[in-house]
């Protein structure tokens, strides 16, 4: 995974606070993002993901046992990036979390990543979809034929989004969100309300039309909400190239 730098002033935020109940088998009282795989915590190949694109700034919001996620990445250096944290001293929700660290960002446009999940989309090709079209925020949209653990979106010929229905069984499957976004930093503005908030769930579904777009890619994606999906990682990792299928993976 050779980087790129395309992005190397650009800032990157991992929404990284949540706690991963349904993981706790697991995570042994860890935080979700700091769930092993392959010998590294899922939260570090995001890191990894970020790097071989391009990015050096990234922000952290951390909440729940945020001390693991700060005492193991630190300033970022290890891995040649710039970290800084955004810390919850009590939920925010994705939401709430995003507001507050888009006030840290010192870029027009930021990339935004939910920590348990990882998208191979082309992030160059991406970001010129969400300078092209200049919505507020455009979703990367990935096709999943058994969409019944996610909500869906219903999208335009023209990319905008129409709407976000709520998990149910779709046959012949459906465009889900995959948990990546390019927003303007302005977008922060439009988070308002008390916490816990949600972005997927309340402030993406309040959005004015035509003000959110999707970018729909037929790119690899996991999520690693589920034990089930957690056990597909490691293959995850291998298929795109993260490390060789019988070696330790490059820093």
């Amino acid at each position: 995974m050779k980087p790129s730098g395309l992005f190397h002033t650009h800032d990157a935020i991992i929404l990284a606070g949540g706690k991963g109940e349904r993981l706790a088998a697991y995570l042994r009282g860890l935080p979700k993002p700091m769930v092993p795989v392959l010998g590294k915590p899922l939260l570090e190949w995001m890191i990894i993901r970020l790097r071989s694109a391009g990015f050096v700034n990234i922000i952290l919001s951390v909440g729940y046992r945020r001390e693991v996620i700060t005492d193991y990445f630190k300033d970022g250096a290890r891995w040649g990036a710039r970290i800084r944290y955004v810390r919850e001293d009590t939920p925010l929700g994705t939401g709430g979390a995003l507001r507050e660290a888009l006030l840290k960002v010192e870029t027009e446009h930021t990339l935004v990543m939910n920590g348990d999940s990882l998208c191979m989309c082309d992030i160059a090709a991406f970001y010129r979809f969400h300078l092209l079209h200049g919505g507020l925020a455009t979703l990367c949209c990935v096709w999943s034929n058994d969409p019944s653990r996610f909500g869906t979106v219903g999208i335009e010929e023209d990319g905008r989004i129409r709407e976000f229905r709520e998990k149910r069984e779709t046959a012949g499957g459906a465009y889900i969100n995959a948990g990546i976004y390019w927003m303007q930093t302005s977008f922060g503005g439009r988070i308002v309300g008390g916490a816990p908030l949600s972005l997927e769930d309340q402030i993406f579904p309040s959005c004015p039309p035509g003000t959110l777009y999707a970018y729909r890619e037929k790119a690899d994606f996991l999520d690693v909400g589920t034990s089930e999906s957690l056990k597909q990682a490691p293959d995850f990792l291998v298929r795109n190239g993260f490390l060789p299928a019988d070696g330790p993976n490059p820093r």
